[in-house]
């Protein structure tokens, strides 16, 4: 082939071009610092692009074929089990419309026993689709059982005790299966089934009785399996019994007030044994999310329950059945306390029982001398609560306290004994707190500053309430003595702002309301008490002043 000397030349021109502009670019890389990449690591680099962007097409190429996979083998295996279960129950329940309760029963067996059989030949080569044909072929046999009496006009049974026993004896061999298989899944069906025997049985006695045994097992398997996800489900599904039985047995008698049918007592064997998952002990699995989602669910269904239990058929007696509840909760708080691995649990449990203990002390005292035993009664939460180390139920009792004033405040007649019961609940509240504040892990000192300001206004109210307006200056200014001597024996300065404040308060009553309303002697002797005071007081604050800049 004959060179063409012009191209050439145009060649020549073009690598010169190209190598004056890889000058230009090593000069600025080595201005910039960058450090120089070199031809053969440029092709290895684009070479390792190339091969990762292949492998991310092949992951996801693969990602989407396992998708579809678990779609297509574990989906559609659960849809057409589940329509086949249907399909069989609605051609059993046909043959039955048709007159035939015995044939349709016969035929709902072998049917059973057909799905059973395929579920064993396809275990070694299926064993998904193995295990639901596993799961529907028990299914189907209590379909088929259930229909030999209830939920049908041609029942082969006119009594209910035979059914009822065959679906006893079914439901108690699918819970042996589900221990023996280990399954949650098919643990859980079998308690499905135990709350449907519970919820179709006349005898109220043995409904109650399977919904107590049925939350038993449920706690077993979070206990032996930590299979924590069906004991949420049982939780619910417990407490749904409870409301549809009481729903029933309204309706069923209009009229007349119904028997409870000893139904609270099972709701508290029931509430207990779901609470005994505050005593398994922490594990990857069971964490305290678990835990205490658990905890405040247990509370509130069992809390709405009690409400409409007690509404309804306790309303003249519930103090027995609040005092019992807040002894057992008090002393199961105990208990965790020692034994739980739940920090949070026993506070929990031991507020629950004071509020309860509470509802007792409304129903023995009532208004408005409840207010004064459940003021004295928030000490006893603050010393458990440093028992405990708990810091939640400090904070807790706080809120409570306050609601307890307001609703004294609001609604009840003013009590001398009640106004000074509040005031010094408060003051020993903030003491008790600030000298045990490292036991409670306490760090802020906002809530002995909220008890004091309480402390402060209650104080004030009451001597306000308790004595004549004559010497209402001069009690308020007693106060401020008080305080002021608890200050320098503790050596706090907060009950000194105390006293400064509540002169302010005798200073500020003393030139508004007393000038116009008591007699010149008790003027002249308000007057005389409180500037002795507080010149008093002031000449301390000189002499420290100067002593601090000696």
């Amino acid at each position: 082939m004959i060179e063409n000397p012009e191209e050439n030349k145009k060649d020549n021109k073009i690598i010169e071009r190209i190598e004056y502009l890889e000058q230009r670019i090593s000069q600025l890389e080595l201005l910039l610092g960058i450090k120089k990449v070199s031809h053969e690591e440029f092709l290895t680099k684009k070479n390792d692009l190339i091969i990762d962007n292949t492998k991310l097409k092949s992951s996801n190429v693969e990602t989407e074929s396992v998708m579809e996979t678990k779609i297509g083998e574990f989906g559609l295996a659960w849809i057409g089990s589940i329509v086949l279960l249907f399909g069989m129950a609605f051609l059993t329940q046909y043959i039955q419309g048709l007159g035939q309760p015995l044939f349709s029963t016969i035929f709902g067996y072998i049917a059973a026993t057909i799905v059973f059989y395929i579920s064993y030949k396809l275990k070694n080569s299926f064993y998904n689709l193995s295990d639901k044909f596993y799961i529907i072929s028990h299914v189907l046999v209590y379909y088929v059982t259930l229909r030999l009496y209830y939920y049908t006009s041609f029942p082969l049974f006119s009594i209910e005790a035979i059914p009822l026993i065959l679906l006893l004896i079914i439901s108690a061999v699918h819970v042996f299966i589900s221990f023996k298989r280990k399954s949650e899944l098919f643990g859980a069906i079998s308690l499905i089934l135990l709350i449907v025997t519970a919820f179709i049985s006349s005898y109220t006695q043995l409904s109650f009785s399977l919904i107590t045994i049925t939350s038993l097992i449920s706690m077993y398997f979070v206990y032996k399996y930590q299979w924590w996800k069906q004991f949420f489900l049982f939780q619910l599904l417990t407490y749904l019994f409870f409301l549809f039985w009481y729903l029933n047995n309204q309706t069923n008698l209009p009229n007349v007030l119904p028997s409870d049918n000893y139904s609270l007592a099972y709701l508290l064997v029931i509430v207990s044994t779901f609470s005994f998952i505050t005593l398994i002990k922490q594990s990857e699995i069971i964490n305290n999310v678990v835990v205490f989602i658990s905890v405040i669910t247990n509370g509130f269904l069992f809390s709405f329950s009690l409400a409409l239990y007690v509404l309804t058929y306790y309303i003249t007696n519930y103090i027995g059945v609040f005092a019992s509840i807040s002894l057992i909760c008090l002393l199961f708080s105990v208990l965790l306390k020692k034994y739980s691995d739940w920090k949070f649990t026993p506070a929990f449990y031991a507020l629950y029982g004071f509020v309860t203990m509470s509802i007792s002390v409304y129903g023995i005292c009532g208004m408005p001398l409840v207010f004064l035993l459940l003021s004295i009664q928030s000490l006893l939460v603050v010393s458990m609560a440093i028992w405990f180390k708990s810091r939640i139920i400090v904070v807790m009792n706080f809120f409570l306290f306050i609601s307890l004033l307001a609703t004294y405040l609001f609604t009840s007649s003013s009590i001398n004994g009640i106004n000074f019961s509040f005031a010094t609940v408060s003051l020993i509240s903030a003491r008790v707190i600030n000298w045990k504040k490292e036991r409670l892990e306490i760090q802020t000192e906002l809530l002995r500053d909220l008890y004091l300001i309480i402390a402060f206004f209650t104080v004030l109210y009451a001597l306000y309430i308790a004595l004549p307006s004559n010497y209402i200056t001069l009690s308020w200014a007693i106060a401020a003595i008080v305080y002021f001597i608890a200050s320098l024996l503790l050596k706090n300065n907060k009950y000194r702002l105390m006293s400064i404040f509540t002169m302010l308060a005798a200073t500020f009553y003393l030139f508004i309301v007393d000038l116009a309303v008591i007699d010149t002697v008790y003027r002249i002797l308000a007057f005389m008490f409180v500037a002795i005071i507080s010149i008093a007081i002031s000449v301390f604050y000189s002499k420290r002043k100067k002593k601090n800049i000696e």
